[in-house]
């Protein structure tokens, strides 16, 4: 009997506490349920997968990856149902989404339709949804040598634009093609004309999102490719088409800056979590939690929560299908997650000799400025992550990103006239920069009830959130921004800026620069240069290189590269395409200046009250070598 009474004590604590364990039921496959596949349409493949130590368990990583945030990207039985373009295969089959670098998983408890990492079933107001979830866009995998390394928090290697680009056209193969649109009515048991319809409605939709977020440049498109997405322009976007309903068309701007997806270990720990640093972690209230809901409120906006703009009657904020507890328990389910050490068992030992003559190379250049805290601890949950930034004209990366999150501007629309989020002083004119509009729709999201969930219910588990929220956030204490910026910058200006972070679990999360443009650690520490430079024979950081493939090279610390030619499915990324370029962050080899220190490392000021700047002298081959042999062990 006893199995009996532990089976019962565990369904009864989990109902009480809100526990993951139970949600993905009590017995849990040891590899979480990953589907390995042997055949690979880039390359490589993988005969088993594992998971490193991360603080998390089998049962955690599946809360995270099938846990809703109110995402609605489609309708779910048209999306499980659908079948690929050219042929009878189903969309969501391992193979099909693989190919975009969804990471594939077998069917289980709360993944019955056996959905990739990061797709999950969502009811809102009586209909189900197919949406994403924090873990689509951050969780990864490398193989080495047939085994497939799973990482949660991983930066994802995800084509999302192809991937709905390709969708699109399936739904519309299916609507078009009589046997197609008869073998889905017969699966989701409904009538032919009915399921034709939707799939009509359906594709209009996903038509005039892929239109207007396509990624231009004036004439040209320049595709993110894979481990990249322009958020942010399409959050903006998401904005600017309910703040004009009917005439989202003519109301949006070009989402051509791509960033990598960030990784995710230490963010509720951090100050600021964006590449420009747009929001505060702690919004100054006691509990903090306004700053990280804000922030994960505006990501599922942009993710297709389905909202309103318009205001209610006898309510407050907006309407919106975003899960606001959800989104409270994903932050403080973050707190636990640490960030994978470089496993010796599976990849190739690391040389501590040379390691330790890194670690001195790192503290002589000053990484350690930018790249680390006092406090850090990589196993405290609570560790507090103070986040460095540096101007964008200082570090010399590309700038689109930054550019474009402050000069970006829209309609306003149903806001004209409207305060200033919630300053009743200033009010929203006919154009308005989109950040204040989105700052705007966040907060009213925010306030707003749910309305799936009675009055009394969701009251009472948002003051339940709120209390956890003020014992368990770590960044109540406030945070401090930029270290080479005038102290009285203004916003939006101040956002001109990128950040630095502690560089633990750095190995895992190719490729590097905010934008993705530098494939290895090694090519990190290398000039950039022109194709001149490289042609007559200069060691430089590749102007073209191949992603998609998962192999890692353990050496230069990045994925494999493969010749373009043997491997044309490759995705090639070009760094001279607007938004690509990989200059900058240049200390290494004597470009980019780095700020003055006295014997004390304290920074040094001009009289003007100016950081005293220089540069350093270029490091040696060799010397590189011991860098990226430290990076492993961080």
């Amino acid at each position: 009997m006893k199995p009996i009474y532990t089976i019962a004590a565990a369904i009864i604590a989990g109902s009480l506490a809100g526990c993951t364990y139970t949600s993905q039921g009590l017995v849990v496959s040891k590899d979480r349920y990953a589907e390995a596949l042997q055949e690979d349409h880039f390359g490589d493949s993988a005969e088993k997968i594992v998971y490193l130590d991360q603080n998390w368990d089998r049962w955690d990583s599946l809360w995270f990856y099938n846990t809703t945030q109110g995402s609605n990207f489609l309708p779910y039985d048209i999306f499980v149902n659908l079948e690929q373009k050219d042929n009878e295969a189903l969309f969501k089959e391992s193979m099909n989404m693989s190919k975009y670098r969804y990471l594939p998983q077998r069917d289980s408890w709360d993944n019955p339709d056996g959905l990739p990492v990061g797709l999950v079933k969502d009811s809102y107001q009586g209909k189900e949804y197919v949406g994403f979830t924090c873990a689509a866009c951050h969780t990864t995998q490398i193989n080495y040598k047939g085994t497939g390394i799973r990482i949660d928090g991983g930066p994802a290697l995800a084509d999302m634009d192809s991937m709905l680009l390709a969708l699109n056209e399936a739904l519309i193969a299916t609507q078009n093609d009589e046997e197609k649109l008869q073998r889905m009515a017969t699966r989701i048991a409904k009538d032919r004309e009915a399921v034709r319809q939707e799939l009509v409605a359906t594709a209009e939709k996903l038509t005039l999102y892929n239109d207007i977020n396509r990624p231009t440049n004036g004439e040209q498109t320049v595709h993110y490719g894979y481990g990249r997405l322009d958020a942010f322009g399409r959050i903006y976007n998401r904005i600017l088409g309910h703040l004009t309903p009917g005439n989202e068309s003519s109301n949006f701007n070009p989402p051509n800056a791509p960033v990598s997806y960030p990784f995710l270990w230490d963010t509720p720990q951090h100050d600021f979590v964006q590449w420009n640093g747009v929001a505060d972690n702690n919004d100054g209230t006691p509990a903090g939690f306004l700053g990280p809901l804000g922030r994960n409120t505006g990501e599922v906006l942009g993710v297709f929560a389905t909202f309103s703009l318009e205001k209610q009657k006898h309510h407050l904020g907006y309407k919106a299908s975003v899960d606001k507890r959800n989104l409270l328990r994903l932050e403080r389910h973050l707190t636990s997650l640490e960030s994978p050490l470089w496993p010796e068992e599976i990849l190739p030992e690391i040389d501590r000799t040379l390691a330790k003559k890194g670690e001195e190379l790192f503290q002589t250049y000053r990484c350690q400025l930018c790249h680390s805290d006092d406090e850090f601890i990589r196993n405290n949950p609570k560790r507090q992550v103070t986040a460095q930034f540096a101007s964008v004209d200082i570090i010399g990366t590309d700038k689109q990103m930054a550019s474009n999150a402050i000069s970006y501007t829209g309609k306003s629309g149903l806001f004209e006239g409207e305060p200033v989020a919630l300053d009743p002083r200033e009010t929203i004119a006919a154009e308005t920069p989109v950040v204040v509009a989105l700052t705007k729709s966040v907060q009213g999201v925010i306030i707003a009830r749910d309305p799936d969930k009675s009055w009394l219910r969701g009251r009472a588990e948002w003051l339940y959130d709120i209390i956890a929220a003020l014992f368990n956030n770590p960044r109540r204490e406030g945070s401090t921004r930029y270290v080479d910026f005038e102290e009285n910058n203004a916003f939006p200006e101040s956002l001109y800026a990128y950040k630095a972070r502690p560089l633990n679990g750095i190995w895992a999360t190719a490729p590097y620069l905010h934008n993705g443009s530098v494939p290895s650690l090694y090519e990190m520490l290398l000039p950039s240069c022109s194709d001149e430079e490289i042609a007559a024979g200069k060691k430089c950081r590749p102007n073209r290189f191949t992603l998609a493939n998962r192999e890692f090279d353990p050496i230069k610390v990045g994925f494999k590269q493969h010749d373009i030619s043997d491997y044309p499915t490759l995705f090639e990324f070009d760094t001279s395409l607007p938004a690509n370029h990989n200059t900058g962050h240049e200390y290494a080899v004597g470009k980019t200046p780095v700020i003055k220190v006295d014997a004390n490392g304290v920074a040094i000021r001009n009289a003007d009250g100016s950081f005293a700047m220089e540069t350093l002298p270029p490091i040696s081959d060799e010397e590189r070598w011991a860098l990226v042999e430290y990076l492993k062990t961080l």
